[in-house]
């Protein structure tokens, strides 16, 4: 019997960190798992990431200090593929993976640092000439190397859209309360007939929200329910973040913006290629109504082709 060839996954996961890099990270695990022995390593799991990754992979806690470094070198033997998640993994943290004899890629929506990986995948950006990399270097651009769950890339029944039936959702603890800003700003328009609030067990604002008659608030969702529920909205409202690229996938009319640094870049992108009406800073905008264009269609994801397309990368690796 062949013996399959390691992967680990590397991406943590707090109030702090945001869950996209643990997300899409874990969705890049299941999109591999038939095909290659996967264990992910993440910081102090919370009851939920332990329980989603179970439904994937081998999970390894590690501390929460910046021991969590050396931890994970000290995993190494060098037969293994090794995928990073997220901004504070170094040039010379790569390097020190590099140097164990490990294949190594980068997953990042940023390009604030050089790369030694092998292959480094962004959705956000398309331009090659924004990286520092290595001669040897694999870079997988743009939204066709978006690392969606799995029920974001099944085909959708468009049937199942509802006219005037609006998404909102903004991260797990949404510490601006943008939630609230967004539902006030439509809830008052006579189009908009229901709206479905994503938010998660930090969110500390809920109550307000349930006195919102036209407002069904939801939390802890399945990415398969998440995907269903997106299916029947007409329009969302969400940041440019993963959240995002699965609403383009289930063909929303998307208004969306920023509220922390690292989704301008992708936000702009998003706005040039017409995926998006723009609502710019999601904090700081005054926004009286939304206009709505009534010849907006944003382009496809072609997400039939993405699963296979990363089979494929980490095949050649």
């Amino acid at each position: 019997m062949d013996v399959k060839r390691k992967i680990f996954f590397r991406a943590d996961a707090s109030a702090t960190i945001g869950y996209g890099h643990f997300v899409r990270t874990l969705a890049l695990a299941d999109m591999l798992k038939d095909d290659f022995d996967c264990t992910f390593f993440t910081q102090t799991p919370t009851d939920y990431q332990i329980a989603e990754v179970d439904k994937v992979c081998k999970l390894v806690a590690l501390p929460a200090d910046d021991s969590k470094f050396d931890v994970f070198l000290d995993y190494l033997i060098g037969e293994e593929i090794v995928v990073l998640d997220n901004y504070f993994f170094t040039t010379d943290y790569q390097r020190q993976i590099k140097a164990r004899g490990c294949k190594l890629v980068c997953i990042d929506d940023i390009h604030d640092k050089h790369y030694v990986a092998d292959i480094v995948i962004n959705h956000a950006i398309g331009d090659k000439s924004v990286f520092s990399v290595e001669p040897y270097t694999q870079l997988c651009l743009g939204l066709e190397w978006s690392l969606l769950r799995k029920p974001f890339l099944q085909p959708m029944n468009f049937d199942n859209k509802e006219s005037g039936h609006w998404f909102i959702a903004f991260g797990g603890s949404d510490y601006h309360n943008l939630t609230q800003k967004y539902v006030d700003l439509i809830q008052s328009n006579d189009a908009v007939k229901k709206i479905s609030v994503v938010v998660g067990d930090a969110y500390k604002y809920r109550d307000t929200l349930k006195g919102c008659e036209k407002v069904n608030i939801y939390s802890n969702l399945s990415a398969a329910d998440m995907a269903i529920l997106m299916q029947r909205c007409e329009y969302a409202i969400v940041p440019c973040s993963s959240i995002c690229i699965e609403a383009i996938s289930q063909r929303c009319k998307i208004f969306a913006g920023y509220y922390v640094d690292n989704q301008v870049e992708f936000y702009y992108k998003l706005l040039e290629d017409n995926y998006i009406e723009p609502l710019g800073n999601l904090v700081t905008n005054d926004l009286n109504f939304l206009s709505i264009s009534k010849t907006y269609q944003a382009p496809k994801i072609q997400v039939h082709n993405i699963e296979n397309n990363i089979r494929n990368l980490f095949r050649s690796l």
